[in-house]
């Protein structure tokens, strides 16, 4: 056999370029290409019909070569402290889904509190020229290396914390009202010696809350003492520890307003532990309302966040100020809810 009849019928179909689908469509290739990117400029219907061709031709969007055209790499890094934390990751689950819709790719970071390890992801994102970045920041993060990421035309938005007087997009907690909310609670059930259990100071999230439960106990016109803040990591094991901590105090608590559910899972715990009774000999009040909130007992009383929510907001701000990087900043804290469960106890019931 000879070798021109050895390679007939061996030719390899050629993929579809986008002039070929935008032929196929009779749209222009500027229309096809935007209707590619999502484009608000192109109407819904048009973005479908393109999407629809696409998958049917086998048409692949070469995204590396359009962002030699646009400038865009479709790349949205996403970091938080804490990943594997129930509300996290619900709100990760939540910006995931807004994004893909978007057509975004998402490079996830968990740094642990870690700035080292926030730095080597935000040069990892401008190595790559990424597009924006959803980002919780460690305690102790440089604002000049997010100024860095946002001159090499990344948008920054923050997520659960900030940073005081870095501008920027934010979607989060109102996490002064949240805390008041739950601490009033306690204070409307008669207790007067509660202490906050958890909260890293230095961070907003726990500046915040710390400022809340102390402006509840003002305005209750009990006396502020530092010693009603014990401060930690948002962890479980923390929260047993800080309980056994605070039950060893003469008088004892009453009551623990806690920084999330986590630590209140910990404390009551800890309670536990110390021969005692959560949610009958100590009153116990969490932030997050997780899943675990419902099903753990006893079933703790605590404030939600709406982390899914959070997550969308967040997703939707970063796309608006990719769209228009001018706009004004927003600042955006949804508005926290109180779920009343059995963890809490009037004094005269204990």
């Amino acid at each position: 056999m000879s070798a021109g009849k050895g390679r007939k019928g061996s030719s390899t179909k050629r993929p579809m370029t986008q002039k070929q689908l935008a032929d196929k469509l009779g749209l222009s290739t500027a229309t096809v290409s935007l209707a590619l990117r999502d484009s608000p400029m192109i109407a819904e219907e048009t973005r479908k019909l393109v999407r629809d061709a696409m998958q049917k031709s086998g048409y692949v969007y070469n995204v590396a070569a359009a962002s030699l055209r646009t400038g865009k790499t479709r790349i949205v890094g996403v970091s938080f402290h804490d990943i594997v934390h129930p509300f996290f990751a619900e709100m990760l689950a939540s910006i995931e889904d807004s994004l893909s819709e978007s057509g975004k790719a998402i490079f996830i970071n968990n740094h642990g509190d870690d700035p080292e390890r926030l730095r080597r992801f935000v040069e990892g994102l401008r190595e790559h020229g990424a597009d924006g970045l959803i980002v919780s920041p460690a305690l102790g993060t440089d604002p000049e290396m997010l100024q860095l990421l946002r001159r090499a035309g990344a948008a920054i938005v923050f997520i659960s914390r900030y940073l005081p007087g870095f501008d920027a997009d934010f979607a989060g907690n109102a996490d002064v009202l949240g805390m008041g909310i739950a601490t009033r609670h306690l204070l409307s059930l008669g207790h007067k010696e509660i202490v906050m259990l958890g909260g890293l100071p230095g961070t907003t999230t726990g500046d915040n809350r710390l400022a809340g439960f102390r402006r509840a106990v003002i305005a209750e016109g009990l006396t502020w003492r530092d010693e009603l803040h014990l401060p930690g990591a948002a962890k479980r094991i923390v929260g047993v520890e800080l309980a056994r901590q605070a039950l060893s105090r003469t008088p004892r608590p009453t009551a623990f307003a806690c920084f999330n559910d986590l630590v209140a899972f910990g404390a009551m715990n800890g309670i536990r532990a110390a021969g005692l009774v959560p949610g009958k000999d100590i009153a116990v009040v969490g932030i997050d309302d997780s899943q675990e909130a419902q099903a753990c007992f006893p079933p703790l009383t605590t404030v939600s966040n709406h982390p899914g929510r959070i997550g969308a907001v967040a997703a939707n701000l970063l796309l608006e100020r990719l769209a228009d990087p001018a706009a004004p900043f927003q600042h955006i804290a949804i508005e926290p809810v109180l779920t009343v469960r059995e963890s809490c106890g009037s004094p005269g019931e204990n």
